[in-house]
């Protein structure tokens, strides 16, 4: 397969990402039109009302009953979560940009023409990207349709079937200032609508950083194969022979410089991609234990079946999202310290001193791994998803113990 298929294929990829972020006005990332500048604030604007109106719930609903905290917290902390990753995107419009159009263009310098091994590399990882970006964007389609539709349909079935009337269900049951079963059909399409934008918001986040940190990986491992790779069999026995020494040498630092600037670069867009996320990322660890027990113990006391179902597949949608999270970075991790390994085994004892100086300051820089951090506060690895879920059982058990 030629270098062009492949960089089709990857421009499809990234063609999929700018598509499905145009459907929320976040794309193209610079110079979108006035409409949809309008249509992005217009969105902003709805998701501080809902932060507002379930603020209010909060407020109102849990000083005459604790459960319901218990009930309108998690909801709220994940439109503010929602509200955090939408507008980092915008307000960091430029470097979206800058990553986009380096993946499509700038990348491909580093890719020898005629390498199976870079081409392999490539087809793999363009397909993981592609199976968890249609994973995430398949798995939201009904879950977004089914938190909306399923609260009518069971009322419409309990009223025809069992005769139950004067019981009205909403996605997420908010306060609001008139009769909202006067209103129902309003409050039940306003809930509806906000639950498949927060949704959507969530989606298309995630989509878009599993793109991001996938062809970094993708590229720290093309660097690998290329410092594996810097010294060829044929070089060293063409040295040995004392054939074009010094132009092989003079070959091997420029090489090195080459992916020396290219881990620079990757390095600088990967903290700069921990900066964007830090915010939301320390929501995730900090909150996250916290919204997993409360779903988790709502789903499993409550008595009302509605509300089961809709924890419960809330409980699911907070630990695939903390799961996730805490995955990108332990893999955007593991490969940078990969390099360090990839430079060891080059054929370093055969390289000049010159060369061998800038493979020794190399391995020293690459021991610092790329993270992506709540804000340096803490590294999203397993490490910390396993904390969560840990701290997550322990809060549930202690609820449950003070519940009965």
């Amino acid at each position: 397969m030629s270098n062009n298929i492949l960089k089709n294929e990857i421009s499809l990829e990234l063609a999929f990402l700018q598509s499905i972020a145009s459907k929320i006005f976040l794309c193209p990332f610079i110079g979108r039109t006035k409409f949809q500048m309008i249509g992005y604030y217009i969105i902003c604007v709805l998701i501080l009302c809902t932060i507002m109106q379930l603020f209010l719930t909060l407020f109102i609903e849990g000083s005459k009953d604790w459960i319901e905290i218990i009930n309108v917290a998690p909801n709220l902390g994940v439109i503010v979560m929602a509200y955090i990753k939408y507008t980092r995107i915008n307000a960091y419009k430029e470097f979206y940009e800058q990553i986009f159009y380096h993946f499509q263009d700038d990348f491909w310098n580093m890719v020898a023409t005629k390498s199976k091994e870079h081409q392999k590399i490539i087809k793999t990882y363009k397909w993981l990207v592609m199976v968890i970006n249609r994973f995430l964007v398949y798995y939201t389609m009904p879950l977004a349709l089914t938190v909306d539709s399923f609260p009518y349909l069971l009322m419409v079935y309990k009223n025809k079937v069992h005769g139950v009337s004067g019981e009205y269900l909403y996605p997420y049951d908010a306060w609001y200032p008139f009769d909202k079963v006067k209103w129902y059909a309003a409050a039940y399409i306003w809930e509806s609508f906000m639950t498949a934008i927060v949704i959507a918001v969530f989606t298309i986040a995630d989509v878009m950083h599993v793109s991001y940190v996938g062809f970094i990986c993708m590229e720290l491992k093309i660097l690998g194969n290329c410092l594996e790779e810097i010294l060829s069999p044929h070089d060293v026995e063409k040295m040995r022979k004392g054939h074009n020494v010094s132009a092989i040498h003079r070959t091997v630092v420029r090489k090195l410089k080459v992916i020396i600037v290219k881990h620079d670069f990757l390095y600088k867009i990967s903290s700069k991609l921990d900066k964007v996320l830090g915010d939301a990322m320390l929501l995730n660890y900090s909150l996250g234990a916290i919204f997993i027990c409360l779903t988790a113990f709502t789903f499993t006391v409550i008595d009302v079946t509605y509300k089961r179902i809709r924890y419960f597949l809330m409980f699911m949608s907070l630990v695939i999202e903390i799961f996730n999270n805490c995955l990108l970075g332990q893999v955007l991790s593991d490969h940078s310290k990969n390099l360090t390994e990839a430079i060891y085994f080059s054929d370093w004892p055969n390289a000049s001193p010159e060369a061998k100086k800038l493979m020794l300051m190399f391995m020293v820089r690459t021991r610092k791994p790329f993270q992506l951090t709540g804000n340096g506060y803490i590294v999203m690895n397993m490490n910390s998803y396993s904390s969560i879920c840990s701290t997550s059982y322990q809060l549930y058990n202690l609820l449950r113990t003070i519940y009965q």
